[in-house]
């Protein structure tokens, strides 16, 4: 086990040590919990959001569908990792509170969880003020929970078995690691890359063992997806990230905010007078993601394309512990440094961190849908009523055939599976395209070309909806299906 000093003097009294950690934690619940407690939908859930697919895997969890299934085709393999999911439909299970109302709970538990694990890993790491120091830069890292999101969970996982392979508990920190891959993957990816420079450096096995540990508890999702897939993963880029993701791009997205970027210069720069062991892991963690963004680079001559800006997710949070180990240093002896100290990380963070926290709400057009009553979301849809009968006269798998977009909206509402959903949120495993060409043969074709379809994806009822018309113009459904709801321009039709 390894020994550490903490090294200086907080000059901080017993009691303050205990308040300022409360302190912080009251400003974060005055900061956040008026936006929480607003909200009449989760945000995001719109048409084309990503709230809409995690949405629809956590209800279709709490239905009782296989959670290696895909939730929205109700087919293998699933292609999201789905502890956040089970998290989300096991509160909503508990509580017997809707999917919607869990997951806006579920943030609110996240970001005060936010505050608390990085206070927690610094404390552990380099003493209380590291702890103080890190809880108060958090505020800067409020934006990453304006939307309900595994990304949410996956970097307080992750930075919990940074801190397990830190005091080499080898096995708690694989089975973490592994609980980390199962939330994002992706985000997480960098970490994977840690016990293993860790041993080529130490040559201690047991960072093979938490390697080995990692990927074990990850290895009933691989094998799912290689069982399963129809394609090598495919991803849906909406973003022309093909295009837009320049080398210039790339770096700047490592840089630390400006929020930040003094306080990791002090961390460096303690480090350079000072190595210590913790201070060393977590510089190369930071270097293991600067790797993982900048390498596509080199790759690309191979003609080999990643999406390599997931891999920063766990990138802030490092910055935060490495400031906090910076200012685990500032002797706080002298009053008038103490003054400065204490004002900063109780006062100037805290405002800095709320404002730039709401004015990222206030800036994004597309969180005000959440303020709104749902009725209003696209009247002509009618989604809350067509929704509703769905739920009602439908069988858990029913396969619901209808426009992309109102799919997307009622897989989520309703978890019953569909047949195409929008481009971009589609399973990279399935082959989405031909989905998408099959759903316009569906309400365009022939009679034996409609009954082909419905055949082939077990279709029992179809919506003609705004959307349908808007794509294919007036659809003739007749001589497969009849009608048995309809409110407005929405006609929900049963296969014959």
């Amino acid at each position: 086990m390894m020994t550490h000093e903490t090294g200086g003097s907080t000059g901080l009294k017993a009691g303050t040590l205990k308040v300022a950690p409360l302190y912080l934690l009251g400003l974060a619940v005055i900061v956040t919990f008026p936006y929480f407690l607003t909200r009449k939908t989760p945000p995001g859930y719109i048409i084309g959001g990503d709230t809409l697919v995690h949405t629809a895997i956590s209800r279709g969890i709490l239905l009782g569908r296989n959670p290696l299934l895909d939730q929205t085709y109700n087919v293998p393999p699933n292609w999201y990792p789905f502890l956040y999911h089970l998290t989300v439909a096991g509160i909503s299970r508990i509580l017997g509170i809707p999917v919607e109302e869990s997951m806006i709970l579920l943030q609110a538990i996240l970001t005060l969880s936010m505050f608390l694990v990085v206070f927690y890993v610094a404390r552990v790491l380099w003493g209380e003020l590291a702890g103080i120091g890190a809880m108060a830069l958090s505020f800067v890292l409020l934006t990453a929970h304006i939307y309900p999101n595994p990304k949410e969970l996956a970097p307080l996982l992750g930075l919990l078995s940074f801190l397990l392979l830190a005091r080499s508990r080898y096995w708690l920190s694989g089975l973490v690691m592994g609980l980390a891959f199962w939330t994002h993957y992706a985000f997480v990816l960098p970490l994977a890359g840690l016990p293993l420079v860790m041993f080529l450096i130490k040559r201690d096995k047991g960072y093979l063992v938490l390697f080995i540990v990692a990927h074990l508890v990850f290895l009933p999702f691989v094998l799912n997806a290689g069982l399963h897939a129809q394609n090598p993963p495919r991803i849906e880029d909406i973003y022309r990230f093909w295009e837009t993701d320049t080398p210039e791009k790339k770096i700047r997205s490592l840089v630390p905010s400006l929020y930040l970027l003094p306080f990791v210069g002090i961390g460096l720069l303690r480090w350079a007078r000072r190595r210590d062991p913790y201070a060393n892991e977590l510089l190369i963690l930071i270097s293991l993601i600067w790797v993982a963004r900048l390498s596509p680079i080199l790759l690309k001559v191979f003609g080999i394309e990643l999406w390599s800006s997931r891999f920063t997710g766990l990138l802030p949070y490092s910055y935060v512990l490495l400031s906090s180990y910076g200012i685990s240093g500032v002797d706080l002896s002298n009053k008038h440094v103490k003054a400065v100290v204490l004002g900063t990380l109780l006062g100037v963070l805290p405002v800095a961190g709320a404002l730039n926290f709401w004015g990222s709400v206030e800036g994004d057009k597309f969180v005000r849908v959440s303020e709104m009553d749902f009725d209003l979301y696209y009247p002509p849809e009618h989604f809350p009523e067509t929704a509703r009968w769905i739920f009602l006269n439908t069988g858990r798998d029913d396969v619901v055939a209808t426009s992309e977009e109102a799919g997307m909206m009622l897989n989520a509402m309703t978890g019953r599976p569909i047949i195409a959903t929008l481009y971009g949120h589609g399973n990279v495993f399935i082959n989405n395209e031909k989905r998408r060409r099959d759903l316009g043969i569906l309400f365009t074709g022939n009679c034996g070309e409609k009954e082909s379809v419905i055949k082939e994806y077990g279709v029992k009822y179809i919506v003609v909806d705004q959307f349908v018309i808007r794509k294919w113009g007036t659809v003739d459904m007749s001589c497969v299906a009849y009608p048995v709801y309809n409110m407005g321009s929405v006609t929900i039709m049963k296969v014959r």
